[in-house]
């Protein structure tokens, strides 16, 4: 364990100066004759109003002036604060605020300040100590200029001669990221000869303006006396190419066609959408048999496919027409699908949505940077398309020591190209995040290694030697609220003193998820006596941003918490805790977990029957992991069954030991399980006091989207720091013993301890991996983060690609649990002594029990489901092995 005190030192000494040199300057400024001193004010001097394109500095600073009684005010603090969300945007420093000194003329001036990637009002505050009033920039964040146009609506129609078509012209206009712009002057062009037409103005060409949403609409265009088919042109300045629009003057009676429905509508990208796009063609009134009708998909950006490349239909004897099974393509955005019947007066349109994919993501390990190993968590969100492209998010980090993610704002994801990459056949790959925050990653840049165990669900690792660590990659499904109701939580972390600890509770939610009362255990390595159990609080809970993040506020709580949803009744939180450079207020201190629904009935012993248990420390904690499965007798309260221990720290390892003890469930599902020494011996080793939160028996704990398999079970707290361990875990219920059904393809993964290379450096490696259980024979392979270089086949950066193989061996003696050595494939060949306990052919806990005593790791196997709809399905680009 690694004790870091020098910074919060510092940060404590340069806070009492800090305060010495208010002091200072409100005493220089005080005298016997002016008691009544006039109050400060504060003045945006420049910098407002201006505008800047997304992603791009603005041209001026802000500069604020500080006066008293007239006077310019000398060396006050004057702190500039952007939006927390929305249109907003960071300062030099990576950050959302910043505190600048005025000069001898009261004025402070900011950093460059930059537009985030959002469109929209960015109004920063400024304000200065002592101060009520505050003054406002007035910014604007806009789009960068015209990189595209297309036809949204209008082509494809025909009209009678000298009479008007039935529907406008409409154009839209985006920039290079796919933002509309506003302002852009937009002109349509019909020919000058022959078949044509005229607009309002009574000419074949006119310029209109488009709105906010990037969308220019011609006046009533009327065709010409001329019969044929001809394009009119939109053209907008800056873009070569024009959008067509495809018109035809005719001379006999024009045949209607109209959206029957289908429309709107919206899909996820790379998935069909719920329902066909339907016409009703008809003439004077009448129903048209046998009409052929095209539906006509854009050609480029966000659109769909039809099945078996269809895009005909013909009517029947009502008139109706019925499209294809349609499917979003993988970019995001809205537009229309025209349906076109030969002799018809226009198109039938269909406005169609293709939306992203955003992923809550969570993990927690040790760093590297900040003078590592430190312990760190990370949690975000990040929206992607079906192309792998990077749209945007948003996360927090938090070492506890040193690095933080600036709050409320926390960091920004900027979007990327390409930042996805995935084998579809295996559902491995990597994850490029690019942040606004210099101090992570490789200079803000982060790479996750991601093995997908379905399209909705990933086991994810820190992948580019900035930092190791393990956690999952969830799909959101995103509300403007939290749920009302009940919830069961863990985390784990360091406290304020940098040693290891666990909470665990349950709590309510009411207020149409405003406001929040429940009961947390804590156990704190660092606290005189531990552990606390049963501690009330309350507190509020904000509803969540366009990602899904939110904030968890209590003051009985040790915590400032930030939530991201994963579902209805799944949320990954973490402690955002830290110290404020200028003022030396607040904690250091880092942890992280998550939060599950417990659904809407009650609970009591009967609620835990037969189950598989695994539990582990953090990153700095007493190293240790333990894994297991029993049996209970609800009646008693008893339990008995078989279990694994690993100290790595205690240098115990406990094999194949049989467990017995007591339970106790409380109708909210918060209770306990006791596994007692015997003759004065643990049962097992030094793991016996667990605490238990009781989930609702619908909901999958490994994968909260999965709905189908591996439902219920419970979080659990290990609460043993009065014998050196704590650490958190999961009961999942065991349904399936089977060995036939231990076969079939499984995604991976495990946070690994090793016995580290230097007295300096780090002990964490982890790695996630895919492969095939054959007639109990795992072959496979994964990624490997080793910065700490505990292998010698790593190369400089810290990652590495490995296979994986071994034959698993049932314990006769212990159905559902399995001895395995794991064989990592790599120049130093390493193996691992493990064992393996099935919940189900679906979900597998495994645990390193080498008797070495060199190495624990904990993890589990999950069995693959469908990989179809990937995001990004292409090769692997992730590091090769040499």
């Amino acid at each position: 364990m690694k004790m870091k005190t020098a910074s919060k030192a510092t940060r404590g000494t340069f806070g009492a100066l800090g305060l010495i040199f208010l002091v200072a300057i409100f005493l220089t400024g005080c005298n016997s004759s002016n008691f009544n001193t006039p109050a400060e004010s504060i003045a945006a001097t420049s910098g407002t109003p201006q505008s800047a394109m997304l992603n791009t500095p603005f041209a001026s600073p802000l500069v604020a002036t500080v006066t008293v009684g007239g006077k310019p005010v000398s060396g006050a603090f004057v702190t500039f604060t952007a939006p927390a969300t929305g249109a907003s945007g960071t300062f030099s420093g990576g950050t959302s605020t910043e505190t600048d000194t005025t000069s001898s003329s009261g004025v402070a001036m900011s950093s460059t300040y930059s537009a985030n990637g959002i469109i929209g009002a960015d109004t920063v505050t400024a304000t200065v100590a002592g101060v009520i009033a505050s003054v406002n920039f007035d910014l604007m964040n806009t789009a960068g200029p015209a990189a595209s146009i297309t036809a949204t609506s209008g082509s494809l129609q025909d009209a009678t001669i000298s009479t008007a078509f039935a529907a406008p012209l409409v154009a839209t206009v985006l920039d290079a990221n796919q933002n509309p712009v506003t302002g852009a002057s937009v002109t349509f062009t019909a020919p000058a000869s022959g078949a044509s037409g005229t607009f309002a103005n009574g000419t074949a060409t006119e310029t209109d303006t488009t709105n906010a949403s990037g969308v220019a609409t011609s006046s009533t265009f009327t065709a010409n006396a001329t019969a044929g088919g001809y394009t009119v042109a939109a053209a907008v300045a800056g873009v070569t190419a024009t959008a067509p629009y495809t018109l035809r003057n005719i001379t006999g009676a024009v045949v209607s066609i109209a959206a029957t429905s289908g429309t709107p509508q919206s899909a996820t990208v790379n998935t069909a959408f719920a329902a066909p796009m339907v016409v009703t063609v008809t003439s004077n009134g009448v129903p048209v048999r046998g009409a052929l009708v095209t539906f006509m998909a854009p050609s480029s950006g966000a659109s769909v496919n039809f099945a078996v490349g269809v895009n005909t239909a013909t009517t029947n004897a009502s008139g109706v027409a019925t499209s294809a099974a349609f499917t979003a393509n993988g970019s995001v955005g809205t537009y229309t699908v025209s349906a076109v019947v030969a002799s018809g007066s226009g198109p039938a349109n269909f406005s169609l949505t293709n939306n992203a994919i955003n992923y809550a993501f969570y993990l927690s390990g040790l760093e590297t940077l900040d003078g590592g190993p430190n312990f760190y968590a990370l949690a975000g969100s990040v929206s992607v398309d079906g192309n792998g492209n990077v749209l945007g998010g948003e996360q927090d980090y938090n070492d506890g020591i040193g690095i933080t993610s600036p709050e409320p704002s926390g960091d920004t994801i900027m979007a990327g190209t390409g930042a996805l990459t995935v084998d579809p056949t295996t559902g491995q790959g990597t994850l490029t995040l690019t942040t606004n925050n210099s101090s992570v990653g490789a200079n803000g840049v982060e790479t996750l290694g991601v093995q997908f165990v379905n399209t909705n669900h990933a086991l994810i690792v820190q992948f580019d030697g900035s930092a190791t660590s393990s956690g999952s990659m969830d799909t959101q499904t995103l509300s403007s609220t939290v749920n009302d109701g009940n919830y069961a939580f863990t985390l784990s972390g360091v406290d304020t003193s940098y040693m290891p600890v666990v909470y665990g509770g349950e709590f309510s939610i009411s207020g149409s998820g405003t406001a929040l009362q429940g009961t947390y255990d804590i156990d704190d390595a660092g606290a005189t006596k531990t552990p606390t159990l049963g501690t009330a609080f309350s507190g509020t809970i904000t509803g969540p941003d366009a990602f899904g993040r939110g904030t968890i506020t209590s003051t009985a709580l040790p915590l400032s918490l930030n939530y991201y949803v994963v579902g209805p009744e799944a949320l990954r939180i973490i402690d955002v805790d830290s110290i404020n450079a200028n003022t030396g207020a607040g904690t250091d201190d880092s942890a992280i977990g998550s939060a599950f629904g417990q659904g809407t009935g009650t609970f009591s012993n009967t609620s835990l029957a037969r189950s598989v248990f695994g539990v582990g420390s953090n990153s700095l904690g007493n190293l240790y992991g333990a894994a297991g499965m029993f049996t209970t007798v609800p009646g008693m309260g008893t339990f008995s069954g078989v279990a694994d221990d690993n100290e790595f720290d205690n240098a115990i390892v406990v094999t194949r030991a049989p467990i017995t003890g007591t339970y106790a469930i409380a109708s909210n599902g918060y209770g306990s399980l006791t596994i007692p020494a015997v003759s004065g011996t643990g049962q097992l080793g030094d793991v016996s006091m667990f605490g238990i939160y009781m989930t609702d028996p619908l909901l999958n704990l490994l994968d909260p989207n999965n709905t189908a398999t591996g439902l219920g079970g419970g979080l659990i707290a290990d609460l043993d720091s009065a014998t050196g361990l704590n650490g958190t875990g999961v009961l999942i219920p065991q349904t399936d013993t089977s060995t036939a059904s231990f076969a079939g393809n499984y995604a991976f993964g495990a946070q690994a301890d090793n016995v580290p290379r230097g007295a300096d450096t780090g002990w964490e490696f982890d790695f996630v991996g895919q492969g095939s259980v054959d007639d109990l024979v795992l072959s496979g392979s994964g990624l490997l983060s080793d910065p700490f270089f505990i292998f010698n086949a790593t190369g400089p950066d810290g990652i590495d690609t490995a296979s994986f193989s071994g034959t698993i061996k049932p314990d006769h003696g212990n159905v559902g649990r399995y001895t395995f050595r794991l064989d990592m494939g790599l120049t130093a060949d390493p193996d691992f002594g493990s064992v393996i306990y099935q919940a189900s052919g679906g979900q597998l806990i495994w645990l390193d029990v080498d008797a070495s005593g060199d190495s624990v790791f904990l993890g589990s196997m999950q069995q693959q489901g469908s990989l179809t709809a990937l995001p990004a399905a292409q090769a692997n680009q992730s590091k090769g092995k040499e």
